[in-house]
């Protein structure tokens, strides 16, 4: 039996690659052919895993989500350059600091990008989740050289206060490069299902100061419409990373991308999933949104759509059937709680894994 292994990271535990060697050990162990193939979804760790086909990393210097200096990895393959906005301001950047989305900025995915453009990349995707700002993006602008004035021509600020005081922006002069955005949510960059409203909670922000963010993102499309002709406040996908999305296909024509499919795409899953009887999939939390946009639901989809089983092994689960899986297996049921699966993440994850293959084999005796 030939096994599949596409995991999602198990966020705050284990990476994605990580997770896909310790199940691979597992499957060996009895006796299983194996082929790792982890997986993101454009948000964190989706740099790890291009990492692990091909992309080499390069460190740049840039800023952190608070503005601190900040040594962060890009990925390069030829002229294509893969910057993962977690990695280079995201949360985890700022997990020493108090969660607060009105200070935080994507200026350093900006000079990220500048780096990587005067290193000769003219291919950039920008691999947006994780980010800790709700800045519509104002901040990669700036970044990447664009200014951004106030009614009185006065430089505006890289964050959410920026946004609602902007009033003009100036385009410089950019060398020709293609760019796309790769996203795990369908979220709007305005309206009451905006990236403000939804995810700003989740960054520090109060009821008062979601309103207050959710005011200066539909600000900040006017602006946008007015330097570029496009309308992004309903654009599906446009308030990934806080606006990030919608503000890169205004000022960059940047195309809006489905984050699972294209890292599938990049790893071949079909054509390794068609080589395979079996596929594992997992992450830290299987659940009803897993299957709407998720790495793991993808894996999910074109699996069944290959006709192939499909078992998932995840840290916690709240659902207890998914169509197309055959069965959903936990660490926090293996340990006996989520809270010691968390405490030793690899050792329950390697004894979920193994009770998995224990059943998978049993069953193939059984059919023997």
């Amino acid at each position: 039996m030939r096994v599949l292994i596409a995991p999602d990271a198990f966020k705050g535990t284990v990476s994605a690659v990580e997770a896909s060697a310790i199940i691979a050990d597992a499957a060996r162990a009895h006796e299983l052919d194996v082929d790792r193939a982890p997986i993101a979804d454009g948000g964190d760790g989706t740099l790890d895993v291009l990492l692990a086909q091909g992309y080499r990393a390069v460190t740049v210097d840039t800023v952190d989500a608070a503005c601190r200096p900040r040594r962060a990895r890009i990925g390069r393959s030829g002229d294509a350059a893969l910057l993962e906005l977690a990695e280079v301001c995201g949360l985890v950047t700022v997990a020493d600091l108090e969660l607060d989305a009105r200070h935080r900025t994507t200026l350093g995915l900006g000079l990220a990008a500048q780096h990587a453009i005067s290193a000769g990349c003219s291919d950039l995707t920008l691999a947006l989740g994780g980010s800790a700002s709700v800045d519509g993006g104002i901040g990669l602008l700036i970044g990447l050289g664009f200014a951004v004035l106030d009614s009185d021509g006065t430089p505006v600020s890289a964050d959410l206060a920026g946004m609602i005081r902007a009033d003009r922006i100036v385009v410089p002069e950019l060398p020709d490069v293609h760019w796309r955005a790769l996203v795990d949510v369908t979220t709007p960059l305005a309206g009451r299902e905006s990236s403000a409203m939804v995810f700003g909670a989740q960054k520090g922000l109060d009821a008062q100061a979601r309103i207050h963010g959710e005011e200066a993102l539909r600000h900040w499309a006017t602006v946008l419409q007015r330097t570029f002709g496009i309308d992004v406040r309903e654009l599906p996908g446009g308030g990934a990373a806080g606006g990030v999305a919608a503000c890169a296909h205004a000022a960059l024509g940047a195309g809006i991308l489905s984050g699972s499919a294209e890292i599938l795409r990049a790893i071949a899953f079909d054509e390794r999933c068609r080589a395979c009887d079996v596929v594992i999939t997992g992450e830290g939390s299987f659940d009803a949104q897993s299957t709407l946009g998720k790495g793991t639901g993808a894996v999910v989809a074109a699996a069944r759509a290959l006709d192939r089983p499909v078992f998932v092994v995840a840290g916690v689960s709240d659902v207890a059937s998914v169509p197309g899986v055959k069965r959903i297996l936990t660490c926090a049921g293996v340990a006996g709680s989520a809270a010691l699966a968390r405490q030793e993440p690899v050792r329950w994850l390697r004894a979920a894994a193994d009770r998995l293959f224990d059943d998978l084999s049993s069953t193939r005796r059984a059919g023997d």
